[in-house]
């Protein structure tokens, strides 16, 4: 019988950064139910995983679409390496990372929360979404240990975490830098942060900022229903053209792009991606020199931005004493481009 929360002491109250003590519920017998209460009071619900928000705000789109894709990304269930390939190329880390202690931000279904359980370090992931509630169902027995809550109040002390992840999030956050700013605030004195974010240059060329204004106010359920009809039928009458479609068409494409992946799967992905694209509240792209600038003035070094799968990848490293590791191999030297 579980008693508290995995990993209780890593958690802070957002309001106060006290400990937290678990009380279940008079009724809870072995389910995690109860709250986490903090020494002055503040109290967060637990059901199945600790939660420090009350809804998911201007996520709930990503809660659907995770729901609905829970494994079309997750290499384990797709036969691929799509997500091991693009989490080492783009972050640099090394495939052992036992001993360290990983925060990701915005877990989403998990796709990398799996890659980061392989290399042996503990993996503290949390959403703003009930995609949380993804992660936890299919990665917790891995001993991922998730929570919900927002990037903007995360319930974890500052300068914990010896490497902070996060991939396809800050973009659709209402302030982008705040985020960043965030993120870069858990960071150990030597630790290394990855982020990435959609390229600032390439909206003018894609046809989905011309229709956002209006999907993104769609019922998600109406919009979900027009992905999976018309996207098939679009991959029925035209060409594979994939990226240079989106110039015309807001719709993904993905035939002849994604090598490994069966028909089915690359129709599947397409949708997801569809949908991914029109849903979110928020899709604010950066440039490579925004990036740059917010990582001198974070005191970041060793900064380097590369375009990646999803736009920009950025990683960095914050001054101080070297973050304890147990590494097989070190990454690779990072240098800083402008």
């Amino acid at each position: 019988m579980r008693t508290s929360p995995k990993n209780i002491e890593l958690y802070a109250c957002p309001q106060c950064r006290s400990a937290f003590t678990y009380r279940a519920d008079a009724d809870a017998g072995d389910a995690l139910r109860g709250s986490l209460v903090c020494e002055t009071g503040h109290a967060y619900r637990v059901d199945g995983i600790p939660r420090f928000v009350v809804d998911e705000g201007y996520t709930s789109n990503f809660g659907k679409q995770w729901a609905e894709f829970r494994k079309t990304q997750v290499d384990s269930a797709t036969g691929n390496t799509e997500s091991r390939d693009r989490f080492f190329h783009g972050t640099g880390w090394p495939t052992n990372m036992e001993g360290q202690t990983i925060l990701e931000a915005g877990c989403g279904s998990g796709r990398f929360t799996e890659i980061m359980l392989g290399t042996g370090a503990r993996v503290i992931s949390f959403d703003y979404s009930v995609a949380a509630d993804v992660t936890h169902d299919s990665f917790a027995k891995n001993g991922a240990t998730v929570s919900q809550a927002s990037i903007y109040e995360m319930p974890f002390q500052p300068e914990s975490f010896d490497r902070v992840f996060c991939y396809g999030v800050i973009q659709h956050t209402p302030d982008v830098k705040k985020s960043f700013f965030n993120l870069v605030s858990m960071v150990k004195p030597g630790g290394e942060i990855a982020v990435d974010v959609y390229d600032a240059w390439k909206w003018i060329f894609h046809s989905r900022y011309r229709v956002r204004w209006f999907t993104k106010h769609m019922n998600q359920e109406k919009l979900l229903a027009w992905c999976r009809k018309i996207v098939p039928a679009y991959m029925k009458v035209m060409p594979p053209m994939h990226p240079y479609n989106q110039i015309f068409f807001p719709v993904k494409d993905y035939r002849g792009a994604r090598a490994g992946f069966t028909k089915e799967q690359l129709v599947e992905y397409s949708i997801l991606d569809t949908f991914d694209m029109l849903a979110p509240m928020y899709d604010q792209p950066k440039s490579r020199g925004t990036m740059m600038r917010w990582c001198k003035e974070a005191g970041l070094t060793n900064i380097h931005i590369q375009v990646g799968g999803n736009g920009l990848e950025i990683r960095a490293r914050k001054p101080g004493a070297a973050a304890a590791a147990n590494c097989d191999s070190p990454p690779p030297a990072l240098k800083a481009i402008a």
